[in-house]
């Protein structure tokens, strides 16, 4: 008879002389292999974070006086006291010239232009809206000399109403002051925040934070002037040679 490869359970000589085997054990033996080194292609130390504070210094108090001094927000070149806006419809009156005034008067610009072209939109939409339920009720009329005139004028006023709404809407207004008015808000945001925290980037000195600030005022103007449709910008120069000129006679005779 030939031998069982599995022998009964019940045989208790088998089951004596297989072993236990300790898994936690024998696993907790195992140590774990060292983590691969990652390169560093930088040879040093990895670059600071964008959002990492250590990227800022705090001005000292005569820097901090001289970036006031230079965008124009102290009340006289004696104090050092930050003048605030006092008015709520003019928010540049009391400032004295300088870069902060330029950009309150603005961003205070754009927003009444902002404000003021947006209500002549809605205003005209709604009349609008009017003169064509008008139009619809004159035309279940019985038609006369008098309602025919009455319809033609009505007609008229919504056919200009449309072309002037067609207009605003082709030149991108409102939306276009508003977007000019968030241009110099953020450039006031950015002052506001130096002149209040006296924080600035590690690797710049005074003078390079003011010029940084004059010359987001630059850009944020000739942002403005270049979403103006109807202006004319320039490619910017190129140090390529000039195309050589084609000569007008062509030599017919091969």
């Amino acid at each position: 008879m030939a031998a069982t490869i599995y022998p009964s359970h019940k045989s208790s000589s088998h089951r004596s002389s297989i072993p236990r085997l300790n898994f936690d054990a024998a696993m907790a033996s195992q140590t774990p292999p060292p983590p691969s080194p990652k390169p560093n292609s930088g040879g040093g130390t990895p670059p600071p974070k964008p959002g990492d504070p250590n990227n800022y210094r705090l001005l000292s108090h005569p820097e901090w006086v001289q970036f006031c001094r230079g965008i124009g927000v102290l009340k006289d070149d004696e104090s050092e006291v930050v003048v605030r806006p006092t008015s709520r419809w003019w928010p540049p009156k009391g400032f004295r010239d300088g870069l902060y005034k330029d950009v309150l008067f603005e961003k205070a610009k754009f927003t009444y232009w902002f404000h003021l072209v947006s209500t002549l939109h809605w205003v005209l939409m709604l009349v609008q809206i009017a003169l064509s339920a008008v139009l619809t009720a004159l035309g279940s009329v019985s038609s006369t000399s008098k309602n025919g005139v009455t319809i033609t004028s009505i007609a008229a006023v919504n056919t200009c109403i449309g072309g002037i709404l067609a207009l605003l809407h082709n030149s991108g207004l409102p939306d276009r002051y508003r977007s000019d008015r968030n241009e110099f808000y953020k450039l006031e945001e950015h002052l506001k925040t130096i002149v209040d925290t006296a924080l600035v980037p590690a690797d710049q000195n005074i003078n390079e934070v003011i010029a940084i600030c004059f010359d987001m005022f630059r850009d944020a103007r000739q942002t403005v002037q270049n979403n103006i449709p109807a202006s004319y910008t320039p490619a910017p120069a190129s140090n390529k040679p000039p195309p050589a000129r084609v000569s007008g006679t062509a030599d017919l005779k091969k």
